[in-house]
């Protein structure tokens, strides 16, 4: 085998990895020498606190349920962003490039999942969902309601509506008929094919609902035994996506 012109051997060279490797440790360098530098011990904590302040101000009402991502990478980055100032003389560089970028790295992870929960939280519209019809219902002729949700609910698109209803007696003091009531429910929403399912009292149901769907109508019809009279009232309507 001929070996390179010149006899160098060419595994010493700092370019035998290409130009990646030198690129890499430049920007390794740079890096090093920014988490280092006096100036940069606050700035993990000031863009932290401006993201936590902006996210705040900007949370729509509702749940937190569905920030608690977003909550859990803000703590790390203020946590580790605190840490980083309170470190005035450092022994070991990679301890404070580590804290600093932990912050930085959990502050923009928290951005990003402030934003998906606003985008796909859970919206509840329960106050919005009108019972039209006259009642009590009975098992007779008059065992029907329909439940409308207009559009200004529906402004913020989701994929589904779960629907969790109470039938009670219209007369508590009278012998109940709860355990003999049920209703069956039928979401008519254009572009979606009809939804039907039988419901027991304090039952759920979940609706699947069309694109751009600008409004929802929920058929009623209450079953019971003779001579029951029932109420029907909405426990809990949420939109949230599938």
């Amino acid at each position: 085998m001929t070996r390179p012109a010149g006899g160098g051997e060419t595994h010493n060279s700092p370019t035998t990895h290409g130009d990646h490797s030198i690129a890499a440790n430049d920007i390794k360098n740079v890096i090093i020498k920014w988490v280092l530098h006096p100036s940069a011990r606050w700035l993990p904590l000031l863009l932290a606190c401006a993201a936590l302040v902006t996210a705040a101000s900007l949370r729509p009402a509702g749940p937190v349920g569905g920030f608690a991502g977003w909550g859990s990478l803000a703590g790390v980055a203020l946590a580790t962003a605190v840490i980083r100032v309170l470190i005035r003389k450092p022994r070991h560089t990679s301890v404070i490039a580590a804290l600093s970028l932990v912050s930085v790295l959990s502050t923009v992870g928290g951005w990003l999942a402030f934003q998906d929960a606003v985008a796909h939280r859970e919206i509840d519209v329960t106050g919005q969902l009108r019972l039209e019809g006259r009642q009590p219902l009975d098992g007779g002729p008059h065992n029907a309601l329909t439940l409308r949700l207009g559009e200004p609910a529906l402004k913020e698109s989701r994929d589904a509506l779960r629907l969790t209803l109470a039938l009670t007696d219209h007369d508590p003091a009278g012998p109940t008929c709860v355990q003999d009531t049920s209703a069956t429910v039928a979401l008519l929403v254009s572009g979606v094919e009809a939804q039907e399912t039988d419901l027991r009292p304090g039952g759920t149901v979940d609706f699947t609902l069309g694109a751009q769907t600008s409004s929802v109508e929920i058929h009623l019809a209450l079953h019971t035994a003779h001579g029951c009279r029932m109420d029907v009232r909405t426990a809990r309507a949420v939109l949230h996506d599938t």
